[in-house]
């Protein structure tokens, strides 16, 4: 499949495992290609035929993007370099877990566990090492006993119950030797964990940003919201004051603003957090294809968040 109809293939299937899905976007930008939500699952996919294509810096404002929003990245892909991706095998890239679309069907329309990683020198298993303690200690079964049977060091064994993973061979022999399963499943839907020193923080001295969302950002900033740069993303920050997030788009008023303000709209439905565009005008419509629209002159009147708040909510049904 080429990636348009990748991407069709994702949403019709994430649709039938009752997620919500954003609508496809007009504009094409790195930082990620639709959001969907089941109950408290939110994902954020990006799509490349070669995952080889996705660069550290994309990977890591996908990371911070996802941590602030709760949500779990994920890069869905077929092949890496040459090489086909297998199917119910998690990859990394960047630290962003990677699958195959078949695979991410599977586990979300048949419940089907992913347990195989990819890391240098093969295929790897978590293993229960409780489990695997309790067996040999039930079993009466020696280190030594079980490292030969494994063909493995004693060394090997103690970490393997310390929690150590294993190549995907030796973990069938364990098994095999058990008669029962030793291996712990991944979880493809859980929410990104990060260390909050990693998440960016506007600057003012930031050179490649463009003079209105300098503007905007420092009235914010001003306001006392913590400003999030996102480059590569369909909107240029996320804006935060306490548990408080705004989806934050800065944009000339301009016709390619309908398309832009549009998948806004769609998205923030999805992710559950207001959406605005901040814009070089003053204009008499209130919104943009439901997205809420501020001039700048207009936010340099306000000072104080909660304001901010309440002229989006103001606006998100004003015609």
């Amino acid at each position: 499949m080429d990636r348009k109809e990748l991407l069709t293939y994702i949403r019709d299937f994430l649709g039938n495992g009752g997620f919500s899905v954003s609508d496809p976007t007009v504009i094409r930008l790195p930082g990620f290609d639709l959001v969907a939500r089941r109950d408290d699952t939110l994902l954020i996919i990006k799509v490349l035929t070669n995952i080889d294509a996705l660069s550290e810096e994309v990977a890591q404002e996908l990371r911070a993007l996802a941590y602030l929003l709760k949500a779990t990245p994920l890069l869905i892909g077929e092949k890496n370099g040459m090489n086909v991706l297998e199917d119910d095998v998690v990859y990394f890239r960047f630290g962003i877990q990677t699958v195959t679309a078949s695979t991410l069907k599977n586990h979300i329309l048949e419940q089907v566990p992913v347990r195989a990683y990819a890391a240098p020198g093969g295929l790897y298993v978590n293993l229960d090492q409780e489990k695997i303690r309790q067996l040999r200690q039930l079993g009466n079964i020696s280190l030594g006993s079980f490292a030969h049977q494994v063909r493995v060091s004693r060394r090997t064994v103690r970490m393997y119950e310390d929690g150590m993973s294993a190549r995907i061979d030796i973990a069938e022999r364990i098994e095999e030797m058990f008669n029962q399963s030793v291996t712990l499943p991944i979880d493809l839907l859980k929410p990104l964990m990060m260390e909050t020193a990693q998440i960016p923080s506007y600057k003012k001295d930031q050179e490649h940003m463009k003079t209105l969302e300098k503007e905007v950002f420092s009235l914010l900033q001003n306001i006392g919201y913590r400003i999030i740069p996102l480059d590569r993303c369909p909107f240029e920050a996320l804006s935060k004051e306490n548990e408080k997030i705004l989806l934050t788009c800065v944009s000339e008023y301009n016709k390619k603003l309908a398309g832009k303000a549009q998948f806004m709209n769609s998205i923030s439905k999805i992710i559950e957090k207001y959406a605005v565009v901040f814009t070089d005008k003053d204009v008499s419509k209130k919104n943009v294809k439901g997205t809420p629209v501020i001039g700048k002159k207009e936010l340099e009147k306000i000072h104080d968040p909660d304001d901010v708040f309440a002229l989006i909510l103001e606006r998100i049904t004003s015609d």
